[in-house]
C-alpha cells in the first residue's frame, strides 16, 4: 500500500501512539451508548456531536457523540459484530498504531467539519445540515478502507447469499454521493466528502499513483 511519506514516518517512530484494544474499547463505549439510549432518553441528547451546543460551552460533546448506538434494535449486535471484525481486520494489516492514527482522524474531521460548518452556515444563512449521525460515517470510513485493501473479501447475506464487499461499497458510496446530488444539496455533498477526510488521507496518494500511470 502507497501510504504517505508522514504516515510512515509516524508508523516507524510513533508505534507508542496507538489506543490500546481500540476495537474493543469502540465496541463496549457504544454498547455503554446503546443501554443509555434506550433507559435513560432523557440523557441520551447529550451524547450528540451538536455544534451549537459546543460553542455553547457543551465541550464533551466532541467525545460522547462516539457513544452514539449505530443502531437502536436488536440488530446493533450484528453491527457491532461486523464493526469489529473490520477494525481488527485493518489492525492486523496495518498495526495498531495506524488504525489509531485512522481513527483519531475520523473523530478529528467529524468534529472539525461539524463545527466549521455550522458556523459557516450561520454566517452565510445557507443552512448546510451538521447533526447527522457522525458515528455512523466513521464506521463508514473503516469499511471503505477494508473494501479499498480486499475489494473480494465476501459477506454472506442471510448466512447464504455470497456478497463481495466492493458491491456493498459501491452501492453505498452511490446512495451518498447520489442522493445529495439529485436533492441538489450540494452544501451537503461537500460535507459528506469532508467526513471522509481520514479515508482521503489513507489512500489519496494510492488513488493518485494509480491514476497517473493509467494516464501517462
Amino acid at each position: 500500500m502507497n501510504f504517505p511519506n508522514w504516515l510512515v514516518w509516524i508508523d516507524k517512530n510513533l508505534k507508542w501512539l496507538f489506543i490500546p484494544k481500540l476495537p474493543l474499547a469502540l465496541i463496549i463505549i457504544q454498547i455503554a451508548g446503546f443501554f443509555l439510549v434506550r433507559y435513560l432518553p432523557t440523557y441520551a441528547e447529550q451524547l450528540y456531536l451538536e455544534p451549537k451546543a459546543v460553542l455553547e460551552g457543551q465541550v464533551w460533546r466532541i467525545f460522547t457523540f462516539i457513544a452514539n448506538p449505530l443502531m437502536n434494535n436488536f440488530l446493533l449486535v450484528f453491527v457491532l459484530w461486523f464493526l469489529y471484525s473490520i477494525m481488527v481486520w485493518l489492525e492486523k494489516a496495518w498495526g495498531s498504531t495506524l488504525l489509531t492514527v485512522y481513527f483519531l482522524f475520523a473523530w478529528f474531521s467529524t468534529v472539525l467539519v461539524s463545527i466549521s460548518t455550522a458556523l459557516v452556515s450561520g454566517l452565510l444563512e445557507i443552512g448546510i445540515p451538521t447533526n447527522f449521525d457522525n458515528m455512523k460515517y466513521i464506521g463508514c470510513s473503516f469499511f471503505f478502507a477494508l473494501v479499498t485493501l480486499n475489494p473480494n473479501k465476501e459477506i454472506h447475506l442471510f448466512f447464504i447469499l455470497p456478497v463481495a464487499f466492493k458491491w456493498i461499497a459501491i452501492f453505498m458510496a452511490a446512495v451518498l454521493l447520489i442522493v445529495p446530488l439529485l436533492l441538489r444539496s450540494y452544501q451537503h455533498l461537500l460535507y459528506l466528502s469532508l467526513l471522509f477526510a481520514n479515508y482521503l488521507l489513507f489512500f489519496g496518494k494510492g488513488y493518485w499513483l494509480y491514476f497517473k500511470r493509467k494516464r501517462f
